[in-house]
């Protein structure tokens, strides 16, 4: 057992980003398999899936300062789930090339149906982070699409309480795509 086993991944995604490499190992050895499952269900190949998890963590190393990671489990299986998507989408046109074929033009929709399945997932991760009551609020503004004044009876607040808790939700929000927008560049 590592020095590291008992920490957290909070924890360990600190280290991570301060260069502590026996952290980055910890992380690698509790979630590899995983995410090599993972990867596996989507490919079916073994090699594939062990290159596509090879590549996350070294991109994660890589990166490690400037990633925004609030859930390590939640960025690595979001971080494999995007990778195999790009994978198969250029192994898809590489075929296309071999035979001889024209790339079709769907290409870029099939490439921008997957980032946006990925800014989604990514979106979605950090509204679950987000506070009990930003994330209620909205919840119920863009899910469900209620008003500023049915929210405020719904969660007995104020309106202008569901405006400072949906103005919180935005600006993490804003701010959390701010930080992946090197993805989409």
């Amino acid at each position: 057992m590592s020095a590291y086993a008992t920490h957290t991944d909070e924890e360990l995604v600190r280290l991570i980003k301060t260069g502590d490499t026996a952290a980055f190992t910890e992380a690698y050895n509790r979630y590899w398999e995983q995410l090599l499952a993972l990867g596996y269900y989507y490919t079916h190949q073994k090699q594939a899936a062990e290159d596509i998890v090879h590549e996350v963590f070294t991109s994660l190393w890589a990166r490690r300062t400037e990633l925004p990671i609030q859930s390590l489990k939640a960025y690595l299986a979001t971080a494999v789930k995007f990778s195999v998507f790009k994978t198969i989408a250029r192994d898809k046109r590489r075929r296309e090339l071999q035979q001889g074929m024209n790339i079709p033009e769907h290409t870029t929709d099939v490439e921008e149906k997957l980032d946006a399945r990925f800014l989604q997932d990514y979106l979605n991760g950090v509204v679950e982070q987000l506070p009990d009551k930003a994330r209620l609020v909205f919840t119920y503004s863009r899910a469900e699409e209620l008003s500023v004044k049915e929210i405020a009876t719904k969660m007995d607040l104020s309106p202008k309480a569901v405006e400072y808790h949906m103005t919180k939700a935005l600006r993490a929000l804003k701010e959390a795509v701010k930080k992946i927008k090197f993805f989409f560049v």
